[in-house]
């Protein structure tokens, strides 16, 4: 037999073991391949969170890694801090472009497909990132912007479509999944600076993104032995109404704006917290402490608040919850200058560990949302319907992304941080008005029509 042809043997044999115990491995085998069979999500599909997660978490973990080293570097190659902050804004600006181009386009391409190119692009740019820094200043710009570019195509594409791949094979556990990813993507983010100072201490510039890069391609060769392209039904799809006709239903329009506000309250805290808490005088390792405090708490909340919105249904009372805090929560870090809040380091950390929570809590049952109100609006069951809803949670998230730090920046520079964090607050308490408003219309509108119907 040619090794072609024992390989595929192997391949068939190995994927039957999987399925069914040998009968000489007895009850205990036969009770293990049970549970399996029984689980929500089965093998494939525990193997499909495994690569969805780690994809996750390895590109934040790339894409945050430059925060502690690379500032120190373009100001060595004479970039401006508005050069700087240009190549880190980029990115979501570049996200919030594609991602919803690549949502109406993945049925057509392929969720897998676009999942394998948008990880290998990512991996490819981070890699040529970390030889940047043999380029003279004016290139090494131009250069780090390009890269920068490259680098969220790749992102958009793979991150999109892991959204879509998770709502079609997990269908029912959305917000579960959804929990598990932002888990791992919190991780990443928690970790990247972490991760990219030490490496770039031990190796220099070039490491991190050398080795980072490096898992990334290794988990797209993972991804294609086992990534399993979602099941699409038979029926036609029709592209007649797209993103746009989906943003104008209502609770769709609700959804992204919590997405966008819940991007915007991290998105200016990345930028502003380290000057407010200059003011209690810490050291630079106590100032990472209290942003590992946030990014910690939403990385161990996020998985247990998607399991409590599929078990219970409790998206609407968690979203009310989330924008109620995440406000407060926002009058405290100020603090506001119009309430008696103590200007307390220990008032300030329990505000970010609730912070974290109420953003997770804002974020998380947004995508089920979002697809339970489309098929009600006549959108199919399919691929397409998946992308596009994909595709306004990513856009609408990086838009939240690059808003909070340009007009949060531009505010705090002429008003202050506390003015800042005051007027900010007031959108957490708009969007609760505008939630529980919709919702008590849609239930009296509901109520109306069946008693139209009984009569």
């Amino acid at each position: 037999m040619s090794s072609e042809g024992k390989t595929t043997q192997f391949n068939t044999q190995f994927r039957y073991s999987l399925k069914k115990p040998k009968p000489e491995e007895g009850y205990e085998a036969q009770n293990v391949c049970n549970i399996i069979e029984k689980s929500p999500f089965k093998l494939h599909g525990w193997i499909t969170v495994g690569m969805l997660a780690v994809a996750n978490m390895g590109s934040t973990i790339s894409f945050s890694c430059i925060a502690p080293f690379y500032p120190g570097e373009a100001k060595a190659k004479g970039l401006t801090e508005s050069e700087t902050g240009i190549i880190f804004g980029i990115f979501e600006l570049v996200i919030f472009c594609l991602a919803p181009l690549f949502g109406k386009l993945m049925h057509r391409i392929g969720s897998r497909r676009m999942f394998i190119a948008g990880i290998t692009i990512t991996g490819i740019s981070t890699i040529s990132f970390g030889f940047l820094n043999f380029l003279p200043g004016r290139l090494f710009f131009w250069a780090s912007l390009t890269n920068r570019i490259v680098q969220a195509f790749g992102d958009a594409a793979f991150v999109t479509s892991s959204l879509a791949i998770a709502a079609r094979v997990f269908s029912g556990n959305v917000a579960s999944i959804v929990g598990i990813l932002e888990t791992f993507g919190g991780l990443g983010f928690t970790l990247g600076p972490l991760i990219g100072g030490f490496l770039y201490d031990v190796g220099g510039f070039q490491v991190p993104f050398i080795l980072l890069g490096s898992i990334l391609l290794l988990t797209t060769i993972l991804s294609i032995y086992l990534l399993e392209e979602p099941k699409e039904t038979e029926e036609e799809i029709e592209e007649e109404r797209g993103i746009l006709d989906m943003i104008q239903i209502p609770w769709v329009f609700l959804m992204a704006f919590s997405v966008v506000i819940c991007s915007i309250a991290f998105g200016f805290l990345d930028l502003s917290l380290e000057s407010r808490l200059k003011e209690f005088s810490l050291s630079p390792t106590m100032i990472g402490v209290m942003f590992f405090l946030c990014s910690a708490v939403y990385t161990l909340f996020a998985p247990l608040l998607g399991l409590l919105i599929d078990r219970f249904s409790l998206s609407v009372p968690m979203l009310v919850f989330a924008g109620l805090f995440t406000g407060i929560c926002y009058l405290i870090i100020g603090p506001s200058p119009f309430l008696p809040i103590p200007n307390n380091l220990l008032v300030v950390a329990i505000a970010l560990a609730i912070l974290g929570i109420s953003g997770a809590a804002l974020y998380i049952p947004t995508y089920q949302n979002c697809l339970d109100a489309v098929k009600e609006h006549g959108f199919e069951d399919n691929t397409y319907t998946y992308g596009c809803v994909s595709g306004i949670m990513q856009s609408t998230f990086a838009l939240g992304g690059f808003l909070g730090p340009t007009i949060g920046g531009a505010m705090m520079q002429s008003i202050g941080f506390a003015w800042t964090t005051s007027i900010f607050s007031s959108i957490y308490f708009i969007f609760i008005i505008m939630l529980l408003s919709y919702t008590t219309y849609r239930s009296c509108r509901q109520k109306h029509n069946q008693l139209v119907g009984q009569s």
